[in-house]
């Protein structure tokens, strides 16, 4: 038999694994005060880690998250009031990308070279590492396989790297656009 007193009857036996008692957009909205007060304490040389422990465990996130955003807001305060945002600036899949996509039948790496290359001959130079390791386009081509006119690519600043370009083309586009 086991030893269950009527005190223990009604507790759940693991409390570790309940779930935050906050909404997601309450911790989001707690995640500044938190960042700006542990910037406080490391001013004042009391931070330990035990605070950045404590704070993570309020907000539901790993304490590594939290020395990232506290690293983060060192180098850029300006992220103290949001830490964790990402940045609007990455890079997205456009409509002129998704037809070149679908001229070349899905293969994003030719895509990218093709990025490459309409870069290289807009510019006069190869803008970013693959470029450079990347032949000349030939001077007479005027159109893309499939038909598609070497005007369709659009001239891209910054170009993005190719596991940039990969990484946005799997994140932007679903799988059953991928298959087809």
């Amino acid at each position: 038999m086991s030893a269950t007193t009527p005190d223990d009857a009604g507790r759940d036996p693991s409390p570790h694994l309940a779930g935050p008692a906050l909404d997601a957009v309450s911790l989001t909205a707690l995640r500044g005060p938190a960042v700006r007060r542990l910037l406080v304490l490391r001013a004042e040389g009391r931070l330990t880690p035990g605070h950045v422990h404590t704070t993570a465990q309020c907000l539901n996130v790993s304490d590594r998250t939290v020395w990232r955003w506290l690293a983060d807001a060192t180098t850029a305060p300006e992220t103290a009031d949001r830490p964790g945002v990402r940045s609007t600036d990455r890079f997205e899949i456009t409509a002129e990308i998704r037809v070149l996509l679908a001229y070349w039948h899905g293969n994003a790496s030719a895509v990218h070279r093709e990025l490459v290359a309409r870069t290289a001959a807009g510019t006069g130079t190869a803008g970013g590492n693959a470029a450079s390791v990347l032949p000349p386009p030939p001077a007479d081509r005027s159109t893309l396989p499939g038909g598609a006119p070497s005007a369709a690519v659009p001239l891209l600043d910054p170009l993005p790297s190719l596991s940039t370009f990969l990484r946005a083309v799997r994140r932007d586009l679903t799988a059953g656009e991928r298959a087809g």
